[in-house]
Order: structure tokens, then sequence, then C-alpha cells
């Protein structure tokens, strides 16, 4: 039976906190939205809601995770290595990435694809606070897999096709994985999805998705409790979503900002919104990002003679830059910088003027890296993945 604010405070607080402590960070999550008392309680006392995201840098190259130990203004540039598999191979080291790699990142937990287990990779959990890890059922796919003959193609790219969410009501973690075809030769022509817990995979319909063709390079990104891809189809391209909750495929909005290929954008997500970064000719980036009515883009930041880690590159008030000029001679490496205003947040309260980064902005640096990492969102969690073993 449901209660009144008034009801719930009826217990010492003290007491409702004890309470809600006890309770693991996934309920924790879902009962901060029963009402504003159990908000403020547990935004409070509970450490994962007091932390900040910090950026993760994932090395393609290596397999190494980092986090940057300070995002704010102070920040000294340090970084922690997060987490390093084992089961990376040196006998892999002379092709251009591992195959182990990260789809993404939700709530502290690791979402891992092992490219050379196919067809479809090997999917695994993984919260680096604990060491627990979850492995994931196999994608359906009734194709045997071929391997490439190609001289230093060990394996496909089977991670780009995926991607984990949240859904922040529900409270439940999702693999997707988006129709498309790999190197020509498998094609997934519906949405597969896996909530953790369950055993199998589901089939949606891809919808408006069926028969286009996927742009894999753009990236797939999950923002408040929707999965977002890029589709092209007679010469036009277009945002798709899939809801979460309800698991149907929309068409959302063409393209802004009109990119010169689509090797000239990726997704994105800033503040809670959907984003698209436009790499253009003359050496400007800009960050379209989509209203809440999901009607009309806005260019919201502008970078001159500057390019931004994939797939997030904002962090409150800091914004993520990607140096790839050479670093004390090693042609692999590339810095990672991050920019701050003088006074306020990185945002417009004039939102038709997008803010600008000059290419005199030198930024702080924060990570060295190689030049085809990615970044992502991470907050430490203490959260057990034991509760989603399948039956």
């Amino acid at each position: 039976m449901a209660m009144s604010d008034a009801g719930r405070r009826e217990l010492p607080t003290d007491v409702v906190v004890e309470v809600l402590l006890r309770l693991p960070p996934i309920s924790r999550r879902r009962v901060r939205l029963v009402c504003s008392l159990w908000r403020e309680i547990i935004d409070k006392h509970t450490t994962e809601m007091q932390s900040r995201a910090t950026a993760l840098h994932w090395d393609t190259w290596d397999a190494v995770a980092h986090v940057v130990d300070d995002m704010s203004k102070s920040s000294t540039g340090s970084n922690t290595e997060l987490w390093i598999p084992d089961r990376v191979a040196a006998d892999f080291r002379f092709l251009n990435n591992s195959s182990l790699q990260l789809i993404g990142t939700c709530n502290g937990l690791l979402c891992l694809c092992d490219n050379k287990e196919a067809p479809g990779g090997a999917v695994t959990l993984f919260n680096p606070a604990t060491y627990e890890e979850l492995p994931v059922p196999p994608l359906p796919c009734t194709r045997p897999y071929i391997p490439s003959v190609e001289r230093y193609a060990c394996w496909e790219d089977w991670h780009e096709a995926y991607n984990f969410a949240y859904h922040p009501t529900s409270g439940q973690y999702k693999v997707v994985h988006v129709p498309c075809s790999i190197n020509k030769v498998y094609k997934f022509d519906a949405v597969q999805v896996l909530t953790l817990g369950e055993a199998s995979w589901r089939e949606v319909p891809a919808g408006p998705a069926e028969g286009a063709s996927c742009n894999l390079g753009a990236g797939i990104i999950s923002i408040d409790g929707a999965t977002y891809w890029v589709i092209e189809s007679a010469g036009a391209s277009w945002v798709v979503s899939l809801d979460l909750e309800n698991e149907v495929v929309t068409r959302v909005k063409g393209l802004p900002g009109h990119p010169a290929g689509p090797e000239h954008y990726h997704l994105t997500e800033v503040h809670g919104r959907l984003g698209i970064v436009v790499r253009g000719v003359s050496r400007t980036t800009e960050v379209w990002v989509l209203d809440e009515g999901r009607r009309n883009w806005s260019c919201q930041y502008s970078l001159t003679r500057h390019n931004v880690p994939r797939p997030h590159f904002v962090f409150g008030e800091c914004i993520l830059t990607l140096d790839e000029s050479l670093i004390r001679g090693h042609y692999n490496e590339s810095l990672i910088r991050g920019h701050y205003r003088q006074t306020g947040v990185w945002s417009s309260s004039n939102k038709a003027v997008p803010v600008r980064v000059s290419h005199r902005a030198h930024g702080r640096p924060l990570v060295i890296t190689s030049g085809r990492g990615r970044t992502f969102r991470y907050v430490k969690t203490m959260e057990s993945l034991s509760i989603y073993y399948a039956p």
C-alpha cells in the first residue's frame, strides 16, 4: 500500500536512514524516486549519490581502464589505473587494438566484449570495485563464424553493435544489440535485447530501422531510458531510438549541422540530452543537442581546432578535448585536456549562443592515452552482480 509523505515522516529520520542504507544500491536508486524525503536522505547519506561522475578512459590498444582522480578546476591531472584484465594476451599487442573492448558503463558497472569469441563476441559485466564478473548469454546468431583471411584481422569489431543501458524507473539493466551488418557477412535484421537476470535475448522488430544501413561508426548511446543510433536510408541519415521500457523502435530526427560524411559525426550525451558531434572541414567541431521534446537541434558548443573524445566529453563544468599531436616522440599517444570557464559552469544562459572553446585554449592536461581510446562516465559502486545470475 502506498504511503503519503506525511505517513513516511511518522518514523524517526534516523530509523528511515538505517533502513534505506541497508538496501542494495540498485534498490536505493529506485526508492529514491518515491518521495522527496527519501531522495534527500539517500542523496545525503550514500556514497554513490554523493560521488560525481568522473571520466573513465579506456585504452583500446592495451585494454586498460584509467579514471581521472579529480575533474574540478583545481585538478592536478592525476589518474588511477582502475583495472588491467588478466586475459589480454601479449601475443595480440602487434595489432591495432586489443580483442577486449569496453561497450559502456552504467552506475559503476562495466560492460565488456571480447571480440575473439565469435560470432557476436563474448559479453561480460564487471564491477572493478568488487572484482565480480557476470557472463552474458551469447547473442543469437544463425550464421556460422567464418574467420577473416585478411593479414592483420583476427577478429571483427563485434563490440560496436552493442550498448549497455539502465532504465531509471524500472531499475533494470539491459544489453542492446542493434540491427546491422558486420563486415558485410553477418547481418542482424532485428534489435536484440537482454535484461540482466534473464536467461535469453529477446528479438524486437527494427521498425523504421528495418532494411536501413546502420552507421556503427556514429556510435550507440543510451540516455534516460532510451537507446539511440543512426541509420542511413535513401540518401538520408536519421537518429532512431529504442524505448527501453516498452521496447519499441521509433524514428527520432534527422541529423543537424550538415556533416560532410558518415565519418564526420558521432553521438554523445550532454547534461542528460542526446547530442551529436559534427566535425567540419574548417577544423571547427560543433556539438548539437536535441531538446527535451526531441523536436529541434540547437548548437550548444563550438570548438575551434579541437577534437573531443568519444562518446562522452562533458563532465559537469569540465569539457574534455583530445590533443592528437605527437607527445614525447611517441606516435600512438594523445592527450586529453580539461577546459573550464573562469566563472560559472560550461553552459550558456542564452541557448542560442553556443559555448566556444578557442584554438588558443590549452586546457589542463588530464590523461595521456593511445589515440584510439574511449571516454565514459564512472562512479564507484559496491553493487553486487550476483543478484543478476539467471536461474
